[in-house]
Parts: structure tokens; sequence; C-alpha cells
């Protein structure tokens, strides 16, 4: 297993509609042993295939219960066959770093997929793993939550040492978070490019 990075909001990437899995091989599932380690590693609880640059439907999740434990899901070509309900919480993103706002979702879905033996399964969620895999699923699709979020709610959270919870929230105005995560994703690229360019000092007489 490896540690992916995670696409920036403005990858162009993460709006693209992922295409179908024609068979689950070592590849995929290579990829979700991947996904899952760099989910940990975020930390997160839901990671798409499309956020660490492969645009085929694979979502991986984890869920915990005080009676099961923790149990991770890896779903290829996963397709929401039920949906009823509704709840409204703030949601965040791993493409979306500091980012939060509210969003209105079902409160359980009934979920068809493959697994990684690539045997058919069905998962039934409710509540906070009914929003993750839904989150997820939106991902093959090139939706982010901030296309769902309600209006107004956006916000950032902000390191401060002052507050209880280490943070302060802060409003988000959509076209300052596009243009924030555009200039983070720009900066990381330069200093891709710069760490890829070759040490002078380490090159011949």
């Amino acid at each position: 297993m490896a540690v992916r990075k995670i696409l920036i909001c403005g990858d162009p990437v993460l709006r693209r509609k992922a295409e179908r899995v024609r068979e689950v091989d070592d590849w995929i599932r290579q990829l979700l042993d991947d996904m899952v380690e760099t989910m940990r590693e975020a930390p997160g609880i839901g990671l798409a295939a499309p956020q660490v640059g492969e645009s085929v439907r694979c979502i991986v999740a984890l869920e915990h219960t005080e009676d099961k434990g923790e149990k991770v899901y890896k779903l290829v070509n996963p397709r929401v066959r039920g949906r009823g309900g509704e709840q409204t919480g703030y949601e965040g993103c791993l493409s979306l770093p500091t980012l939060h706002g509210e969003v209105t979702r079902p409160e359980w879905v009934v979920v068809s997929a493959q697994d990684e033996s690539g045997q058919h399964v069905k998962v039934e969620a409710t509540g906070l793993l009914a929003r993750c895999l839904l989150h997820e699923i939106d991902h093959l699709d090139g939706v982010l939550f901030v296309d769902r979020a309600e209006p107004g709610s956006l916000k950032w959270a902000v390191p401060d040492e002052r507050e209880e919870d280490g943070f302060r929230w802060e409003p988000a105005p959509l076209e300052e978070v596009m243009a924030a995560f555009e200039r983070l994703r720009r900066r990381q690229a330069e200093q891709e490019a710069k760490s890829a360019e070759p040490d002078p000092a380490g090159e011949g007489p």
C-alpha cells in the first residue's frame, strides 16, 4: 500500500465523470488499498478515486460503531438503488481542506457495488455512513459538496489557540473559496516543479 497525493479543488480530474470499471483486477485492488491508506493518513472517513487522480468509479469509506468497531468499505462501480428520509449537517472534504458547509442529504441509502473480489454486494447505510457514501459517489460524477451546500453556509476552520477547540469559524463566500483553492493548487504545482529540478550541486564537474 502507498499514500497517494490528494488533488485539490480546481484540478480538472475532480470535475470529470469517472469511467466504469470493467474488471476488478490487481490494479484496481492496489488502487483501493492505496486509497484506504491515503484516507487513514489524511485522516478522513471517505475517499473517491478521482481525488487521487484516477478517474475510475471506486470509493472507500470508514465506519465506526460501538458494537462492531471499525469497518472499511471498498466499493467498485457503486450505484444508489434506494434512498429516503432527510438529514442536514456540515460536511468537509479532503480535496477542499479546512472548508465546511451545510448539506442536506437522504437519511438512509441502499448502494449496490462490487467488492475488491469482484463480487456483487449491497450496502444499507444510515446517518453518517449514508452521508459519506453519497458524498463519495458524487465525486465519481464530478460533483463536490460545495455544489450542494446551503447558500451562505460555507465557512473556513481557521487555527486559533484562543478558542477551546483550537480553531474559529470564518464565513467563506463561494467565489473566495474557488480562488483560494486555485492559488493553493498553483503553489503546490510550483513547489513540485522546483523539487523535480536537478540539483546543480549534485551534477558532475
